[in-house]
């Protein structure tokens, strides 16, 4: 495979969750950046969520798609216990489940809302998605359609954030639609690659950005180091045109 010498990578998740990310890329030789281009905030008032999630009983299930999302239904339930089930769209979410003292009963094959919309063993009675304001409708339609009652709950908000300086990356990595407005509303890729984390994203690169992006098999880190690699010899390629 083709390395390249010190090529910079942009991450664009929310400050605090790049790390990983760039600790992979870093032991294959690839330098990052952190550039968030979206924000999590809390709820203003989060009686709602602590309602809809203490109301569930053992015969519902409560659907956790992100860590943002375990730290916003701890935060809002405290002490208290959630009766239901508890399905997480990967082992880095249930992990988080478990930290903070939330009992996961099912976590998804692979880290896709495709896979925990086939997988999640359905309840007798109501499936409850904790998600982002901006959360996607894949995973609603998905259970909808095996027959689940599906309910709603806004956990957290993501809001774009604007870089402050176009990229001087190789390649810019994007995990949400949030991030690709936040970095859309500030600047243009210019001569930098996109690279998405699934399909929902690559979409909002598409529209927002014009271009079309590498998008990785699936969220773990090793398909996004994956597709960075791919990225990165396509700019190589392109570059030496």
């Amino acid at each position: 495979m083709l390395r390249l010498p010190e090529p910079l990578v942009w991450l664009t998740r929310p400050a605090g969750e790049n790390e990983r990310l760039a600790d992979v890329l870093a032991a294959s030789g690839v330098a990052t950046a952190s550039v968030p281009c979206v924000r999590i905030a809390a709820l203003d008032d989060p009686r709602s969520l602590r309602e809809a999630v203490l109301a569930l009983g053992a015969d519902d299930v409560l659907v956790l798609t992100s860590q943002a999302g375990v730290r916003a239904v701890a935060e809002a339930i405290g002490t208290r216990r959630c009766a239901a089930g508890i399905a997480a769209i990967g082992v880095a979410t249930a992990d988080a489940c478990r930290a903070l003292g939330l009992a996961v009963t099912f976590t998804a094959s692979r880290p896709t809302g495709a896979a925990l919309g086939a997988e999640l063993p359905l309840p007798a009675r109501n499936v409850l998605l904790a998600r982002a304001d901006r959360a996607g409708d894949e995973l609603p339609l998905l259970l909808r359609a095996r027959g689940a009652t599906v309910g709603e709950i806004v956990a957290y908000r993501t809001v774009p954030i604007a870089p402050l300086r176009a990229p001087d990356a190789d390649v810019v990595v994007f995990a949400s639609p949030s991030a690709v407005d936040g970095f859309a509303s500030g600047v243009a890729l210019g001569a930098a690659r996109a690279v998405a984390i699934g399909p929902t994203t690559a979409a909002r690169v598409r529209e927002r950005l014009a271009t079309e992006p590498v998008v990785a098999a699936h969220p773990a880190e090793q398909a996004l180091v994956a597709a960075v690699r791919a990225a990165l010899e396509e700019r190589h390629v392109t570059a030496r045109r």
